[in-house]
């Protein structure tokens, strides 16, 4: 099938803006899920430097970490405040749990990883991983600077895929929409605006065919551009260059008949 000129313009714009609106959708997607995890990420945060700022203030008066029983009701109170919120832990430096919103969870011990953070700056936020859920923590610092162990939150890693995944389905249907108009303005536009060049060029492919097989001549009009008379110089170089063409091949067969 033959395409006309308008077409393949047309192709070549649709591709161009294709590929601009794919590598700008990849470069906002990325954006888009960095900045939604550093909010999910600070939200969380929060949270945590609450329940930190409750439990500091009872380790400034002198109580022990293990005897503030009123942290495991602060802790169940934050996580009724946001059903996203998986789990919300307070652990000791020897890595026991002493106050969890799962309550069988008490008694029990983090993984070692989870006592790393403490040992740098105490007072720096941390995130860690563990199976399907992504957590933030803060460790917990009396009045000497010393970290007494950390709170942290659990938060399920889904809850941000979810978020993508609505991005992404709202984001394909828009480059749908967008494409598809495009592509209709663009046939439309080509077709006009290169109607004219078309039939420019049929024209002139006609005038060469008819100038180099039946010896005719093109003669520019009086009105004509500079490239119209370069365009009849060129048929004419054409027609001489196939009758000399013509002729050699009739005196190679003249030799031919001679041997």
């Amino acid at each position: 099938m033959s395409w006309s000129l308008a077409r393949k313009v047309s192709t070549a714009l649709l591709g161009i803006l294709l590929s601009t609106m794919l590598i700008t959708a990849a470069f906002g997607y990325y954006k888009f899920e960095d900045v939604l995890s550093s909010l999910v990420r600070s939200r969380y945060s929060f949270v945590v430097f609450t329940i930190k700022q409750k439990v500091e203030a009872s380790l400034g008066l002198g109580f022990a970490l293990r005897q503030q029983r009123q942290v495991q009701d602060i802790i169940e109170l934050e996580k009724a405040r946001d059903e996203q919120i998986l789990g919300i832990q307070v652990y000791d430096a020897n890595r026991e749990v002493l106050f969890d919103t799962d309550r069988g969870a008490i008694g029990s011990r983090v993984p070692p990883a989870w006592i790393e953070p403490l040992d740098g700056q105490s007072a720096q936020p941390f995130s860690l991983s563990d199976d399907e859920a992504l957590l933030v923590g803060l460790p917990l610092v009396n009045t000497l600077g010393k970290a007494e162990g950390a709170v942290v939150l659990r938060y399920p890693a889904a809850y941000l895929d979810r978020e993508l995944g609505k991005l992404l389905g709202g984001l394909a249907a828009e480059f749908a929409a967008i494409l598809a108009g495009f592509s209709i303005l663009g046939v439309a536009a080509s077709a006009l605006l290169l109607r004219s060049v078309h039939h420019r060029l049929v024209s002139m492919q006609r005038a060469l065919e008819a100038t180099v097989s039946e010896g005719g001549e093109v003669i520019p009009g009086p009105g004509d551009q500079e490239f119209e008379a370069r365009f009849a110089e060129f048929c004419g170089k054409a027609r001489e260059a196939m009758e000399h063409i013509g002729d050699a091949s009739a005196e190679v067969e003249r030799l031919d008949r001679l041997a």
